[in-house]
């Protein structure tokens, strides 16, 4: 029987066959460890769904390949029933739904999305990956000069990426001595794909706007301690941020939403990723249900979550059907940064360093030690600041309401005191 990639989440259309588990000729038994399958959330363990000998392996390593592909072939007894050959639902990390509604790359919302696949091949023609035949396609490649190394000669991308180098000139100026040429990890890749759609699809704009949190900064000072030793995870700005956010959402549902052709679809339901750097690249786990949430339950969940990113434990179910992204790239230092949206998403919201800087603010004679008289009526003070920057899909929304949505998370977020209950 083929067996074929299956769907792996919403809106991911294609995957990157990292590793094989298996050779050509190899007994396997069901549900043991067949592939190793990259998509740009989460690295999946693909388990085979029956037991056979493996006679035909398709797709070789690093290979981009489409949903509904086949990827290999296993020789099975005729005694294998319809039920075991229409396994379609793991419930492991690897699990795999087939009538999953699609989202985009890194969780985005549920965008219905049709993709066409090709199912009548000639076969008098040479068989070629989805991958390949883009390349041969692109360069306009005449395919009887390439020698292909795969299995039975086969061309591979590798073959056509190796062909395609040999006969570009690069002058001296482009690439120096010292220049060193490595490929793309199959991670960077899918980001870079992401982000190139991105750029292509969405018409997008962008906004910043400064918010002043020095009341934050001291409320989260002044509990840290004690709600780490009593919860065993800290209370983060980030945390206070998907909150703000939350509300600003509940306040402009139109941030929370998709397009789909002519129609804007308003999501009901808030599920936030959150962008965490790791080792193995850019992981956006997703937050479900965050209205209603507290402060405390959302440190929670994004303590959580990046700890099974750092582990390398991080579910499946745990990075789809995003509608809105948070991305916290004050933690990496940054001041001020323009992201970009999420294929499937309306907008993006990041939260920049926070730093102190002189601010112009009323005067009050119970802080006279610690401001320094303008007026009658106004002082200069040392204030903690925090940019906020939001990126938004001009299609579906005007800068009225994206800033209409900024200003209130600023809001939210500058209302945050001492007084402020936790849970």
């Amino acid at each position: 029987m083929d067996i074929v990639l299956p769907q792996l989440g919403e809106s991911i259309t294609e995957a990157i066959i990292g590793k094989w588990m298996v050779a050509e000729g190899d007994d396997i038994e069901k549900y043991q460890s067949l592939v190793e399958v990259i998509t740009d959330k989460v690295n999946i363990d693909m388990p085979s769904p029956v037991s056979g000998r493996v006679t035909k392996i398709v797709a070789n390593e690093g290979e981009t390949v489409l949903v509904g592909s086949v990827i290999a072939s296993i020789e099975t007894s005729d005694q294998v029933d319809n039920e075991t050959r229409d396994i379609s639902e793991v419930d492991t990390i690897g699990g795999f739904v087939s009538d999953m509604t699609p989202v985009g790359p890194t969780g985005a919302a549920n965008v219905p999305q049709n993709v066409l696949q090709e199912n009548v091949h000639n076969k008098s023609e040479p068989k070629f990956s989805p991958a390949v035949k883009k390349l041969i396609e692109k360069h306009n490649i005449d395919v009887s000069v390439v020698e292909g190394t795969g299995k039975s000669g086969r061309i591979t991308r590798k073959d056509l990426e190796a062909f395609i180098n040999a006969h570009r000139n690069i002058s001296d100026n482009s690439v120096g001595l010292g220049s060193v040429r490595q490929s793309m990890s199959p991670i960077r890749k899918l980001i870079a794909n992401n982000m190139v759609q991105s750029a292509k699809e969405i018409p997008d704009a962008w906004l910043s706007i400064q918010a002043d949190v020095t009341n934050l900064v001291t409320l989260r000072e002044k509990k840290k301690k004690q709600f780490l030793e009593t919860n065993g995870f800290p209370i983060t700005f980030l945390a206070f941020a998907v909150l703000s956010a939350a509300k600003g959402i509940n306040e402009y549902p139109i941030v929370n939403s998709s397009i789909d052709k002519d129609e804007i679809i308003e999501h009901t339901e808030l599920n936030m990723g959150v962008a965490v750097a790791s080792s193995s690249g850019l992981m956006v786990p997703v937050i479900k249900n965050v209205y209603g949430m507290s402060v405390k339950s959302i440190a929670a969940e994004i303590y959580r979550l990046v700890s099974a990113v750092n582990s390398g434990d991080l579910s499946h179910s745990e990075v789809i059907s995003g509608t809105f992204t948070i991305n916290n790239t004050g933690a990496l230092g940054s001041n001020l940064s323009k992201p970009i949206i999420v294929p499937g998403q309306a907008a993006i919201l990041t939260t920049e360093k926070i730093f102190k800087m002189p601010m112009v603010v009323p005067l009050d004679s119970s802080r006279t030690g610690l401001q320094l008289l303008v007026n009658q009526e106004e002082a200069i003070e040392i204030r903690s600041i925090m940019n906020l920057s939001l990126s938004f899909d001009h299609r579906i929304m005007d800068g009225a309401d994206a800033s209409s949505f900024l200003n209130s998370v600023k809001k939210s977020m500058e209302s945050f005191d001492e007084d402020t209950t936790l849970e």
